[in-house]
């Protein structure tokens, strides 16, 4: 058995994973307000508490090696670079348990599961790309994820797309993830009904309720022809056979899909283009993909 954990900013969640690639036990946790002060220390601690919890509820297993996906680029051999400083995550981890903790960028854990025995399994050059708290990617070339020379790579979450647009947290203004992320779509329904918090699940039954249904299609239309956007970028810079997307993307793929399918199909009318999919294992993704790890 493996453990996957994918760490978000407002979530966590940590999996036991069986021969065959299925979730046998499933812990979540979202963050307090005072975790967050403390964001690495308290990913440890839960870490461990929650794997010394699975251990004593099931004495006959063996944890082979745990995998963790974490939402930075800045990450080198298990080590967390951010703010001048270095964090040893895997290290910490490790320490604890004494077997193998393996570290990458979260989006690249779930983009090894879409790409072993997801969606993107029969395509040998491919784009994954993640939808959530931020816009991330993994790229597959020749069924081999592409590495960077030092750090993880592909964010395309920070590339621009709107000149002098919105602040972004990497300190440029404009980038695709304050445009694109389900954050930024989050956003604009909870400011359109004055509701702050919303969860997923309350989100789309409010979109499915048609509730303020003429303001509520602008801004799903707005939303997606900025997804769009980034996708045609994409499809431009690395000619993929496929872009598979996911992250909690997947929650509202059915509102989302055929609008931005048109929007590419539009784009790139007279030329073949790739096929845009949903990711198979939704937002478990990054869980199984982080188990399958072998390396930093």
């Amino acid at each position: 058995m493996n453990i996957g954990i994918d760490i978000g900013g407002s979530h966590i969640a940590l999996g036991l994973i069986n021969e065959e690639n299925k979730i046998i036990l499933k812990k979540e946790h979202n963050w307090e307000k005072e975790e967050k002060n403390d964001f690495l220390n308290s990913i440890v601690k839960y870490c461990i508490n929650a794997i010394k919890e699975i251990k004593n509820e099931n004495k006959n297993i063996t944890i082979q090696k745990i995998g963790i996906g974490y939402p930075s680029a800045n990450i080198l051999n298990g080590v967390i670079y951010i703010n001048g400083m270095e964090f040893n995550l895997a290290e910490r981890i490790s320490n604890e348990f004494n077997i193998p903790v393996y570290l990458k960028n979260d989006v690249k854990c779930s983009g090894l599961c879409e790409k072993r025995i997801g969606n993107l399994k029969d395509y040998d050059n491919c784009f994954f790309i993640a939808f959530g708290t931020g816009v991330g990617g993994a790229y597959f070339y020749k069924n081999q994820l592409v590495k960077p020379n030092k750090y993880q790579g592909f964010e395309i979450g920070h590339m621009v797309i709107e000149v002098d647009g919105k602040q972004c947290n990497c300190g440029r203004k404009g980038c695709y993830e304050q445009y694109a992320s389900m954050k930024a779509f989050r956003s604009k329904i909870e400011e359109l009904l004055g509701i702050e918090k919303l969860t997923s699940d309350k989100m789309f039954e409010i979109i499915e309720s048609k509730e303020k249904q003429d303001e509520v299609n602008k801004i799903i239309d707005e939303y997606t022809n900025y997804v769009s956007i980034g996708i045609c970028n994409i499809i431009r810079l690395f000619e993929p056979d496929s872009i598979c997307m996911g992250g909690s993307f997947t929650y509202y793929a059915p509102i989302f899909m055929e609008k931005i399918k048109e929007n590419i199909k539009h784009t790139f009318e007279g030329r073949t283009i790739p096929d845009i999919l949903v990711a198979k294992y939704e937002n478990d993704a990054g869980i199984i993909g982080a188990s399958m790890l072998e390396s930093n």
